[in-house]
C-alpha cells in the first residue's frame, strides 16, 4: 500500500510538497480551501502550474471540507454550492479524486437521497471520482455503517466513479473491531459482493483515542490508541489492497508524523508488492 499524510496547503504548494518529500509520502491528501469557512477560493494561474509541476509524481487526493452537508444537498443550497465549488477547485488543479463524508440528517433515508443527489451533481459537472467515507457512528450521520454506505453507493449508481474510503478509526468507533482480521475480511467481502471488486479505493489510516463503539471521533497515533498495531498490519499485508493508497490524519504534535510514518513502514510486508508509482 502507498502511504502518506493529510497535509496543509495554507503556506503554499511548495511548502506542502517539501513536507511530503521530507516525510517520505507516497500519496498526499489535502483540503483545497479553508475547511472551516464558507468563503470561496480561486486559484491563480501560477498556483495551478506549481501544483501540477511539483505533484506530477505524487498522487494527491482532495478531502471535502467540514461545512458542506451533502446529505442535505436537496434542501440546503449552500451545502450543494460548497460541494460543487470544491469539485471545481479540484478539477482546475487536475486532482481526480475527492473523499467526502456522507453528511448528517435526522431522517437517514432522506439523507441518503440528498447525498446521492449532491454526488450526482458532482459527477455531472466535473470529471471527478468521489469516495464515500464512513463515519464514527452518531445517530444522525449518514454512512455510519457498511449497509448505509452500500445503499448510498447504489443510489448514486455510477460504480466507475464512486467508491469508498475506509477510515480505520471511524470503523472502530462505530463498533467494528478492526483488531480482528476476520472483521476486515467480512467488510471487504460484503462491500465487494454488493458493489463490485475494486469499490474500496482509499484508506484513512488512523488509530482511535476512544473505545470500540464509542461513536466519538478522535484520531490518535498509530499503535498508541485503542486499536493497536494488528489492524494496520493486516491492511498492509493484504495483497487485495496492495495497489491502493492510505493517508494518516493523526494529530500534528512534535515529531509524531515522523514516528507514525516509521511505525507504518515497519509493518509493511516484504512479501506484498508495492505500488510502482
Amino acid at each position: 500500500m502507498r502511504i502518506g499524510f493529510h497535509l496543509p496547503i495554507a503556506k503554499g504548494f511548495e511548502r506542502t510538497y517539501a513536507e511530503a518529500v521530507r516525510l517520505g509520502c507516497e500519496v498526499v491528501q489535502i483540503f483545497v480551501k479553508n475547511p472551516r469557512s464558507w468563503a470561496e477560493k480561486s486559484w491563480k494561474s501560477e498556483d495551478i502550474e506549481i501544483f501540477r509541476r511539483l505533484f506530477a509524481g505524487i498522487p494527491v487526493v482532495a478531502h471535502l471540507s467540514y461545512l458542506p452537508n451533502i446529505a442535505r444537498s436537496g434542501e440546503d443550497s449552500r451545502s450543494l454550492a460548497g460541494l460543487l465549488h470544491e469539485a471545481r477547485l479540484c478539477a482546475e488543479l487536475g486532482i481526480g479524486t475527492m473523499v467526502a463524508h456522507c453528511g448528517w440528517h435526522e431522517k437517514v433515508e432522506r439523507g441518503i437521497d440528498g447525498a446521492a443527489r449532491g454526488i450526482g451533481e458532482v459527477l455531472a459537472r466535473s470529471p471527478l471520482s468521489v469516495l464515500l467515507e464512513n463515519g464514527a457512528g452518531r445517530d444522525s450521520a449518514v454512512g455510519k455503517n457498511i449497509p448505509e454506505l452500500i445503499k448510498l453507493h447504489s443510489h448514486v449508481g455510477d460504480g466507475a466513479r464512486v467508491g469508498f474510503c475506509l477510515d480505520t478509526a471511524h470503523l472502530f468507533e462505530a463498533g467494528y473491531d478492526m483488531r480482528r482480521e476476520t472483521v476486515w475480511d467480512g467488510i471487504i467481502e460484503e462491500m465487494e459482493g454488493r458493489c463490485g471488486p475494486g469499490c474500496i479505493r482509499f484508506f484513512h489510516l488512523n488509530d482511535s483515542k476512544t473505545s470500540l463503539g464509542s461513536h466519538v471521533d478522535r484520531h490518535w497515533h498509530i499503535g498508541k490508541g485503542r486499536i493497536g498495531l494488528d489492524c494496520f498490519r493486516f491492511l498492509l499485508s493484504d495483497k487485495r489492497l496492495a495497489h491502493l493508497g492510505g493517508v494518516m490524519e493523526t494529530p500534528k504534535v512534535g515529531k509524531m508524523d515522523e514516528e507514525n510514518m516509521a511505525v507504518m513502514r515497519s509493518l509493511l510486508s516484504p512479501l506484498v508488492p508495492r505500488p510502482s508509482s
